[in-house]
């Protein structure tokens, strides 16, 4: 069972497809026991975008090594995207 590592949105006008983000999360882990979804929502300033979850066993290691690595990635990615990445509350 996966357990939500990390959450993030990308600013209005940046998206990201599963199998590209499930490729930048699985390096970021060094495994491929992981998962990615995303689902359509309204930002705090009522503008529709996406918030993606990332998910991966409940043993996870190291999780501020993980959290960098997902975070250059990203950043690589879509380098003029504000990235909000979150740690949700049950980890």
């Amino acid at each position: 069972m996966h357990l939500a590592i990390f959450r993030f949105r990308l600013s209005v006008g940046h998206s990201i497809g599963r199998v590209e983000l499930k490729k930048l999360w699985a390096a970021a882990c060094r495994s491929d026991d992981v998962s990615v979804s995303r689902v359509e929502s309204a930002s705090g300033f009522g503008e529709m975008g996406h918030t993606y979850s990332l998910q991966g066993p409940a043993r996870m290691p190291d999780g501020a090594e993980i959290e960098q690595r997902i975070r250059s990635a990203l950043n690589t990615l879509r380098p003029k995207a504000t990235i909000v990445l979150i740690r949700p509350s049950s980890n």
